[in-house]
């Protein structure tokens, strides 16, 4: 996201909306926020934090999508793009999902985590994405990752428990696999575009030691919302 939030990349894709504006949106956790100090809590306690922690990061991101409606709701004569790092449904379909499943959130914290969250689907017309791209690691390259982060200091990859980002990749395999599927579940409370579309990119490839692979996939990104917009404007 960062290098697409930069020019060229940027520029490339505000032309496709004619001049357009592109927005990025990164998972927001300001100092002394109710996510940080949550965070903070969870880093010490996980099994103990996990259902405050998830409802502050419900929180931090219905703020941000009251920003993105802002933004696609106000006058604009040639179009706005918005770039998320993370997809809304990330929270309820990998995370709380894997927590539900591994025995860690208790049932009735699940099933309140999901009234709340539908009511936020509702009551803020939260609009899912029209494109998720999805970075494929396998979990093998993430334990390295989280292993060279530990060393290099970084308390909470030290706390991660084995075979937990297995886990969290099966979710996210699911998801991926079963996009359309699971995005069907939520047309009736949430705003879900009829071409609701996925494209799956393998991040096996350092971006930062190999800044040519970030050429490639900001060009496949871009290809994709060229399509996309071309097919909406013959259907207008």
């Amino acid at each position: 996201m960062n290098a697409l939030s930069k020019d060229p990349y940027k520029k490339d894709l505000e032309l496709l909306l004619d001049n357009g504006e592109l927005h990025t949106f990164s998972e927001r956790i300001e100092k002394d926020s109710l996510a940080d100090q949550c965070l903070a809590l969870f880093y010490q306690d996980r099994l103990a934090n996990i259902f405050p922690t998830e409802i502050a990061f419900l929180y931090m991101r219905t703020q941000q999508q009251r920003e993105i409606r802002h933004l696609m709701t106000r006058e604009n004569s040639h179009g706005v793009l918005v770039v998320e790092d993370r997809p809304f449904l990330d929270g309820p379909e990998v995370f709380v999902k894997r927590m539900i499943q591994s025995g860690e959130m208790p049932e009735a914290h699940a099933n309140l985590y999901k009234t709340m969250l539908r009511q936020v689907l509702e009551k803020e017309h939260i609009r899912l994405p029209d494109l998720m791209v999805y970075l494929r690691s396998e979990p093998e390259l993430l334990e390295k990752r989280r292993e060279k982060r530990a060393k290099d200091g970084d308390g909470y990859a030290a706390s991660i428990q084995p075979g937990y980002l297995k886990e969290i990749h099966e979710c996210y395999e699911h998801l991926v696999t079963n996009w359309k599927k699971v995005t069907a579940r939520y047309q009736e409370i949430a705003i879900v575009p009829p071409d609701i579309d996925l494209i799956v990119l393998p991040a096996e490839i350092d971006m930062v030691d190999h800044p040519d692979y970030v050429h490639v996939a900001a060009a496949t990104i871009r290809e994709k919302v060229r399509r996309i917009i071309a097919a909406r404007r013959n259907n207008a």
